[in-house]
């Protein structure tokens, strides 16, 4: 009996795999005419079906291009070249949001030496651009990586990112770090962030938001190890040799980085679709309003414990050892929280796990009024690197989690970045405002920025908590 044809288009010959059965939960990719991926998730279960379905109003050009009814390539969710390309995604993230993450001890730094003259609201811009640049590049970075340009992406961003930290060890005045620090890394990390991690989680379906929390959990690593080393450093060779040094052992790293990381080559590139039409159909669902603006609160409070923590702990009864390793212990408990909250929100939905996960971090915020010695000091720097850390991780997820194909991903989280970029370049400066404004006969006084962070994650909790309902009432199920 002769095999039915099928219609003409693109077909990945070498990925055929045999039919799917009624209850099987495997995610392939179905390859469009027109090139796209869309993911599907065969089920008997029509509300996770309708989950990557488009919704109604958009998508109306999909309409025009059914997909080909052929074999397509699977996640492959494991396997050597997948766990190689986590690997890199780590060592990228670790030298360059790892640093990122270390600022609370460069502020510190330069507070007491190169810029003493300046506030602390001046000096914490320089930190707060460089993560404005960082969110403000996620959708054209996502963009780039959709349209198969990752690999020059990841050495233009490397590149960059070396010769910053070549360029910060020779800065004096404030507009040499500024542009060593916040402009050229701002860059570098604007360009690495959003493509490493979409290269890393391309990979995995199953394991996605697991494997994406490791690859964050190099961040965190990178935290511990170089807050430690730059603090030693400083005092005993001085600035310059201490940033120079670091920064040839983020070349060799990166270098490692360039050579491990590769995009999959089975899904062939696409040319993106117009993003502007996609934003506009974004913006009309509430659900995209909540989430953006509830990302934005949370980190417009969750940054200025980090850039502040060692200057507060020290000025709140913390002993010299405590206050030395005040951000290495934050972020090492950010290290463990950002490799283990993947497999919470794979079981029960990263907006589910983020609700309780913001408002622990709202709690740590008003207690670090309560902060007294050293016991306080690190009991707060656990518990905060734990809510933060997690919440790093499953920010970009939730984002993500209101799409309804994988061609939304890019656009959905970069969207939401937006919003972010504006609160990670305010946030900071805000907080030195408001201690500015607020003296205290006994020292600085805290209680204002706490009362801000706080009220501001609090705020965010309740717009991520409007998105969930939403969520929860379009798929069926609390687990969003």
């Amino acid at each position: 009996m002769p095999r039915p044809s099928t219609p003409p288009g693109p077909r990945l010959a070498a990925f055929d795999t045999p039919p799917l059965s009624p209850q099987s939960h495997t995610t392939t990719l179905a390859t469009l005419q027109d090139g796209a991926d869309v993911e599907k998730s065969p089920s008997t279960d029509e509300k996770d079906v309708g989950d990557l379905q488009e919704v109604p109003g958009e998508g109306k050009a999909d309409e025009e291009h059914e997909s080909v009814p052929t074999a397509p390539p699977p996640f492959p969710d494991g396997g050597r070249r997948a766990y190689l390309n986590t690997c890199g995604g780590v060592l990228v993230l670790l030298s360059t949001f790892g640093a990122s993450n270390g600022w609370a001890v460069f502020q510190a730094h330069l507070a007491a030496n190169q810029l003493k003259d300046y506030t602390p609201s001046a000096i914490s811009w320089i930190g707060s651009v460089q993560l404005f640049a960082l969110f403000i590049l996620g959708l054209p970075s996502g963009r780039l990586f959709d349209s198969g340009h990752f690999r020059a992406q990841l050495a233009v961003g490397s590149v960059l990112w070396c010769f910053g930290m070549y360029m910060l060890s020779l800065s004096k005045t404030y507009y040499q770090i500024f542009l060593s620090w916040a402009v050229c890394q701002g860059l570098a990390l604007g360009i690495l962030f959003a493509g490493t991690l979409s290269c890393v989680g391309s990979y995995f379906k199953r394991k996605r938001t697991v494997m994406m929390g490791c690859t964050a959990g190099g961040a965190a690593l990178g935290a511990v190890v170089f807050p430690i080393a730059l603090n030693h450093l400083f005092e005993t060779h001085g600035f310059a040799f201490a940033v120079r040094l670091i920064a040839y052992l983020h070349t060799g790293l990166l270098i490692l980085a360039n050579l491990l990381m590769r995009p999959r080559d089975d899904i062939p590139p696409r040319k993106p679709p117009p993003v502007a039409p996609q934003i506009v159909s974004f913006l009309r669902q509430p659900q995209t309003w909540f989430a953006s603006l509830g990302c934005s609160f949370v980190m417009l409070g969750m940054f200025i414990p980090i850039f502040y923590v060692q200057i507060f702990v020290k000025e709140h009864g913390a002993s010299e050892t405590v206050v030395q390793y005040a951000a290495a212990i934050l972020n090492g408990s950010a290290c463990l929280a950002r490799v283990t909250v993947g497999f919470a929100a794979d079981r029960w939905g990263n907006l589910t796990v983020a609700l309780p996960t913001t408002l622990l971090m709202a709690a740590v915020i008003f207690a670090m009024l309560g902060v007294s010695d050293s016991a306080g000091a690190v009991a707060f720097c656990v518990v905060f690197g734990i809510a933060s850390g997690a919440w790093v991780t499953i920010m970009a997820p939730s984002l993500i989690s209101l799409s309804a194909s994988v061609r939304e991903f890019g656009v959905r989280s970069g969207v939401g970045f937006l919003f972010v970029s504006v609160a990670a370049l305010i946030g900071s400066p805000v907080a030195g405002a408001i201690l500015r404004a607020t003296p205290s006969s006994t020292g600085t006084n805290y209680t204002g920025v706490c009362v801000f962070g706080g009220c501001a994650v609090l705020i965010g909790t309740a717009f991520l908590s409007a998105t969930w309902w939403l969520q929860l009432k379009r798929k069926g199920t609390w687990r969003v």
